[in-house]
């Protein structure tokens, strides 16, 4: 077992994840890349090797509270569990990382992490996806009926949705700033140009955006590694009428249609009945998403969609501060944590 910067042995590391299915974003090196730059996250990759390959791993992190000494697998929002390359590695290789030394503080994973004792085992959370290789025929249908009828309304108030992968619609999705209404601070834009530096040469970055004549309602920005594409963040106004979003999301679910398996559309906690409600009526599906804790489990595993009682009180003191406030604290305190 070793335990390294993900700098270090990332060529072997990549061999693997090639190899291996269940591979996803941060396990590939653009998703990595973008934590370590945009907040200076000191990424570690724990690998199994026999001989001289690598068999197992996981790419984790330390969390920025003080004092903290556990290790958290990449990341709360993804799937991002252990990978190995058979059925033995992968009974070995949650035993061998909970008994590595640089893990005595703590552990946890994200997704499957095999049975090994001690541990406690969280299921708050579920993944969803959306498969998308069947003809665009029966993707359209399978939204629900309430769907249908919004997609239709949205369609004739004149609503339309384009694709604009360039800077300038990174720009128009920042303007909507929606994570100020949710009570969460919003990230820099800063942030928003190196997902364009380092997914845009490949044609790995979408984004999509929904107006009504001269004005934005929502946007939509994809991230596509591997062999699939992930629905990483979306935006809309507070007054954005209904349908709008549906409408967004089936242009989306158009240009990827017959060209992957399955489009990602990311984690969601089990306790947030309406963000599942939404999901289910746009036709995904969804697969438990256990949180494995070695040898505990903290006391709440979540993200901004369900927050403490700590942070709702901050959370409505946000939503009350001036807009060019809550862009400077962004840009100020945005390395604290990742999502």
């Amino acid at each position: 077992m070793r335990l390294a910067p993900f700098t270090e042995g990332v060529e072997q590391w990549l061999k693997l994840v090639e190899q291996t299915p269940g591979a996803t974003l941060h396990h590939r090196r653009p998703g990595p890349g973008l934590l370590q730059t945009a907040h200076g996250i000191n990424i570690q990759l724990v690998t199994l090797e026999y001989s001289t390959a690598q068999v197992a791993g996981c790419p984790f992190v330390r969390p920025a509270r003080p004092f903290a000494r556990h290790l958290i697998s990449l990341a709360h929002s993804e799937r991002c569990g252990p990978l190995a390359k058979d059925d033995e590695c992968r009974g070995v290789s949650p035993r061998a990382v909970a008994s590595h030394p640089a893990t005595r503080g703590g552990l946890e994973i994200g997704g499957p992490a095999g049975p090994p004792p001690p541990r406690e085992t969280v299921d708050t959370s579920a993944h969803w996806t959306e498969e998308m290789q069947r003809p665009r025929k029966k993707l359209h249908h399978a939204p629900d009926r309430d769907v249908g009828r919004n997609l239709c309304h949205a369609g004739e108030a004149g609503v339309s949705a384009e694709r604009v992968d360039s800077l300038e619609g990174l720009r128009r999705f920042y303007r909507l700033r929606h994570r100020r209404s949710l009570g969460v601070r919003p990230r820099p834009f800063r942030y928003f140009k190196l997902l364009l530096q380092i997914f845009s040469p490949t044609g790995a970055l979408g984004v999509w955006i929904a107006r009504l004549r001269d004005s934005d309602l929502a946007s939509l920005v994809t991230l596509w590694v591997g062999d699939a594409p992930y629905a990483k963040k979306k935006v809309r106004s507070l007054d954005c009428p209904n349908g709008v979003n549906h409408l967004m999301f089936v242009r989306a679910m158009d240009e990827f249609a017959g060209r992957v398996r399955h489009w990602d559309r990311s984690r969601v906690d089990i306790r947030n009945r309406g963000l599942r409600e939404i999901k289910k009526r746009l036709g995904a599906t969804s697969t438990p998403l256990p949180h494995a804790s070695f040898p505990r489990a903290p006391r709440d595993i979540s993200c901004s969609e369900l927050l403490s009682a700590p942070s709702r009180i901050l959370s409505r003191a946000w939503r009350r501060l001036p807009l060019w406030t809550t862009h400077v604290l962004g840009t100020v305190v945005q390395g604290s944590s990742y999502e």
